[in-house]
C-alpha cells in the first residue's frame, strides 16, 4: 500500500468522540443502578419471607422444648427498639409462676440478648425494615398501624403448658380459644415505595401448632 493510500485509510477510520464515550458511560451507569435497585428489592422481599419463617420456627420450638425439657416455655415478643428491631424468643418459665417477668430482659433495654442462655433458649430479631404488627398474643388481636410498643420488658407472649396447650400467661393461665396471630410486612411496602404489598401472617393454634400464610 502506497503512503497516500495508507493515509486515506487512516483518515477514514474515525475514533469515538469524548461526548460519545460519556453517553456510553452514562447508559452503563443507569443500567447498573437499575440492576442494583432490582436486586435490592429482591433482597428486601426475601428478608420479609425469611423473618416470618424464622418466627414460625421459633413458635414450633416452644412446643418441642417443653416436651424435651418437661418444663413450661414461653413464646415471647419484645418491644421495638430503634436501631435494632424487635426480638422474638423462646424462654423457660424458670420460676414456674406462668407469668412474664424481667428474667428475659435483665437490663430492661427491650432486647433479649442479655438474658441467660438457660432462660432464653432461642432468639431471633425482626429487622428494623420489617414491620411487625402490634399483635397482643395474649388477647389474640392486632393493630393495623404497624407499630410496636416502646415500653415494658415484654410486650406479648404465650405460655406452652405441660400438655402443649397455648395459654395466656398469668397466675392462672387460660388456654386460648382461637389462633393467636402476628403479621409482618416490609415498611417500604406499607409506604408504597416497594410493590407489591405482601403480608405474612404467623398463626399459633390452641395446641401450639404454628402455621404461616402469605397475602397475596
Amino acid at each position: 500500500m502506497t503512503a497516500s493510500r495508507l493515509a486515506q485509510a487512516r483518515k477514514g477510520r474515525r475514533g469515538f468522540s469524548l461526548i460519545e464515550i460519556l453517553i456510553v458511560i452514562a447508559i452503563l451507569g443507569i443500567a447498573l443502578m437499575l440492576g442494583l435497585s432490582g436486586l435490592n428489592s429482591v433482597f428486601k422481599r426475601q428478608r420479609l419471607n425469611s423473618t416470618a419463617e424464622e418466627v414460625k420456627t421459633l413458635a414450633g420450638r416452644a412446643l418441642s422444648e417443653m416436651q424435651n425439657r418437661n418444663v413450661r416455655t414461653f413464646f415471647i415478643v419484645g418491644k421495638y427498639v430503634a436501631g435494632f428491631g424487635t426480638d422474638v424468643a423462646v424462654a423457660i418459665d424458670v420460676n414456674g409462676n406462668g407469668q412474664l417477668d424481667e428474667a428475659f430482659d435483665p437490663n430492661g433495654d427491650g432486647l433479649f440478648d442479655d438474658a441467660a442462655g438457660t432462660v432464653v433458649l432461642w432468639r431471633t430479631r425482626v429487622p428494623q425494615d420489617i414491620a411487625l404488627s402490634n399483635t397482643a398474643l395474649t388477647t389474640q388481636t392486632f393493630n393495623t398501624q404497624w407499630t410496636r410498643p416502646t415500653s415494658g420488658p415484654v410486650s406479648a407472649g404465650l405460655l406452652c403448658d405441660f400438655v402443649g396447650r397455648a395459654t395466656k400467661p398469668g397466675a392462672i393461665p387460660a388456654m386460648i380459644t382461637g389462633p393467636a396471630t402476628m403479621q409482618f410486612c416490609h415498611r417500604e411496602m406499607i409506604e408504597g415505595s416497594l410493590t407489591p404489598l405482601v403480608t405474612y401472617t404467623v398463626s399459633i393454634g390452641p395446641l401450639f401448632k404454628a402455621s404461616i400464610a402469605r397475602v397475596p
